[in-house]
């Protein structure tokens, strides 16, 4: 199994930020005219892939990611950086040898507790590890997200409670909770049928409109819950206290700032206000 993976701008929040709040991430920035690239490449691809998932490798072309390059400083290939939590924890640049590159992705490698997060995948899992000093918080995240996506919206808000003010860990946690509403209000409404039931009767209804977009949003339909709330905000802004354009202000940064729909709806956002 490899455990090694190409990566472009696109999807580079998702495939490393967010994953290396589970895993370290070493991103590999390279090149294929680099003649060091192509040395040390090989030897990390290797080394990662003998540490069995305790660690992954994204391999990012400076070619196709000027924005990345530019974005991580990068001035010299291959350039590797290690990301932990979406932070950059270690790197080095320019070709290694084997014993180096094998001593420099140990002292990445998770812990025990580390490695049981990464194996966990289910709600019962997951929370056998919230009382974990070392992942009980990133444990409480990946809980959060996994009874969201289940239709739990309040039992994710009462995970969400327990992370420390201040924390990594609560920042993240934040979208989280915002999608959490989405649910809630949803559910108070009526769900999504109701909301659809409404709207078909009375298309100017703006609580089933929000309902609508609390709905999609919350099971991860990022597009028509954006669209849901463009709408809301071109009719009125004071509604919810301008709820709605900060509901997509939330969708933006769940999504990350280099995704698609967030470039679109960030664009047609600016043309109604």
């Amino acid at each position: 199994m490899s455990f090694v993976t190409d990566v472009g701008e696109q999807d580079f929040e998702q495939q490393v930020l967010a994953r290396s709040r589970t895993v370290p991430v070493v991103v590999d920035f390279w090149a294929a005219w680099c003649a060091p690239c192509r040395m040390l490449g090989p030897t990390l691809e290797r080394e990662v892939n003998a540490l069995g998932g305790r660690v992954e490798l994204a391999k990012v072309d400076v070619d196709q990611a000027q924005a990345l390059s530019g974005r991580f400083g990068v001035q010299g290939i291959p350039a590797v950086m290690a990301f932990r939590d979406g932070q950059v924890v270690a790197d080095f640049v320019g070709a290694k040898d084997a014993a180096f590159v094998r001593r420099w992705l140990a002292s990445l490698a998770p812990s025990a507790s580390g490695q049981a997060l990464a194996a966990a995948k289910d709600e019962p899992g997951l929370r056998a590890l919230l009382g974990d000093a070392e992942v009980g918080h990133k444990a409480a995240l990946r809980l959060a997200e996994l009874l969201l996506s289940t239709g739990k919206a309040a039992e994710a808000l009462a995970v969400l409670e327990r992370l420390p003010a201040g924390s990594a860990e609560a920042e993240a946690g934040e979208a989280l909770k915002r999608l959490a509403g989405f649910a809630v209000d949803a559910e108070q409404f009526g769900g999504e049928a109701r909301a659809r039931e409404v709207l078909a009767r009375q298309p100017d209804d703006r609580d089933a409109q929000w309902a609508l977009g609390c709905a999609l949003a919350a099971r991860g339909e990022a597009g028509p819950a954006l669209e849901s709330f463009l709408s809301l905000v071109t009719a009125s802004r004071k509604y919810r206290d301008d709820g709605a354009r900060k509901a997509m202000v939330a969708l933006f940064e769940r999504l990350g700032p280099q995704h698609e729909l967030t470039r679109e709806f960030r664009r047609r956002l600016q043309n109604v206000l």
